[in-house]
């Protein structure tokens, strides 16, 4: 029987098992489930949702970079870069920063919706690094950021 892998999309909850990207050989399966050699070293069973059957080429988050001064804005832009080359962008902001926004006398229309829009507790660096790498981990930084059209 030939061996075959499967390449993870998403850690979910099994950060302690499973890195996205890594490409795991299958020792087992059920309808559900895979049956992976985990980076612990130990046997797992993991939903399959969680997989790419095959050995995949799965684009991670290599940098990202404020692209205005946080002090300025409500609303900050970052630029991301993937390994693959690609590049996105998103905005990003904070609680506070949403209350002085929507405080604006002259605010038309009076709301948005902004699907690329992370709201954080702060805008320091290790705190934005740290949502974007989850948000990367959990398989939801492409829905979170919209492509980078260079001209």
């Amino acid at each position: 029987m030939e061996d075959r892998y499967v390449t993870c999309r998403s850690i979910g909850n099994y950060g302690h098992a499973i890195s996205k990207g890594k490409t795991y050989k299958i020792i087992n399966e059920d309808e559900e489930k895979y049956r992976v050699k985990g980076n612990h070293g130990r046997a797992v069973w993991i939903a399959k949702p969680y997989f790419i059957e095959g050995m995949a080429s799965i684009p991670l988050l290599e940098s990202w970079k404020f692209d205005d001064e946080i002090n300025d804005f409500d609303l900050v832009e970052v630029t991301l870069t993937f390994t693959d080359g690609s590049k996105r962008w998103c905005l990003v902001t904070t609680p506070q920063k949403l209350v002085k926004h929507f405080c604006r006398d002259n605010l038309d229309p009076p709301g948005f919706n902004i699907q690329h829009l992370i709201i954080n507790k702060k805008l320091d660096i290790i705190d934005v690094d740290k949502i974007l790498k989850h948000l990367d981990e959990q398989d939801g930084l492409i829905i979170a950021s919209k492509p980078l059209c260079e001209s």
